[in-house]
């Protein structure tokens, strides 16, 4: 808690101190019209300047500070001003896991033992893609700024960590991997379905301007999401005594639909944002 005292009172100090709104060198500190930005999760430089006043110690990593903005933490955010007053938000987000597993076996077209050869490889994994598009107003002309607004987002994504898609490719016929080929059945591709997201979203905040075009800032939001979640399907194949027969069934006969309304981030989320 001191070092956070701490951390509050030199930000104050320095806004009395540098009150005036170009550098030095006669560069402006706040953003004009036609200037771009970028904006990152801010604990990394909190957690710099916290281990900055006590070297000794990791404090700053250990501390507990205000997350990010929930669910968006992989997401891209980039902001065009087209006044020094009004700002457009972008967001991005294209996220996705794969993992492969190989599967080794005797060789089932020969007699021989140990001889482990490959049967076949799983797949398993999941995507999501996130647009979004917003308007920010910003007010006040000193470094200390307050902004809010709105945005929009839309979703696609297949799959989670939870329940992933999954696909075999195996390395022999199928009557070949079995000893009776009466009733043997094998996965082949298990897919989710397609869910698709639709969000709009309110938000206020505050940003310091500590350096030409650098700011530390703090974002909250309210926002209404709604998520429709396709359902999905299997395909396996059933090896019979005298012929091979392929199977497509749903993974699931309900679809699923829901609505949320609710503050994204009560605790605050700490941005840093450079401009340029």
């Amino acid at each position: 808690m001191k070092k956070y005292l701490l951390l509050i009172c030199t930000i104050s100090i320095c806004a009395f101190s540098f009150s005036q709104m170009t550098s030095k060198n006669g560069h402006s500190i706040l953003p004009e019209e036609g200037d771009w930005a970028i904006q990152m999760n801010g604990l990394p430089l909190i957690n710099l300047a916290l281990n900055a006043a006590d070297i000794m110690s990791n404090s700053g990593a250990e501390g507990e500070h205000p997350s990010y903005v929930t669910g968006f933490s992989n997401v891209i955010v980039g902001k065009y001003f087209n006044s020094s007053d009004f700002a457009t938000r972008y967001k991005i987000a294209f996220n996705s896991s794969s993992t492969t597993t190989r599967e080794f076996d005797d060789d089932p077209t020969t007699a021989e033992e140990n001889d482990e050869v490959l049967i076949y490889r799983m797949t398993e994994g999941w995507w999501d893609l996130k647009f979004g598009y917003g308007h920010e107003y910003r007010r006040g002309h000193n470094r200390l700024q307050g902004f809010y607004g709105y945005e929009g987002m839309i979703g696609l994504s297949r799959g989670d960590d939870d329940e992933r898609n999954q696909s075999w490719s195996y390395k022999f016929e199928y009557d070949e991997m079995v000893d009776d080929i009466s009733g043997s059945s094998f996965n082949d591709k298990i897919k989710q379905g397609l869910g698709i997201s639709l969000e709009a979203r309110a938000f206020v905040g505050v940003e310091y301007f500590a350096a030409p075009k650098i700011s530390i800032g703090a974002e909250f939001g309210w926002g209404l999401e709604l998520i429709m979640t396709g359902r999905g399907y299997t395909e396996s194949t059933t090896v019979l005594e005298d012929n091979v027969d392929t199977d497509k069934d749903p993974l699931s006969y309900s679809s699923e639909r829901s609505a949320k309304f609710a503050v994204d981030n009560m605790s605050g989320a700490v941005t840093a944002t450079f401009h340029f």
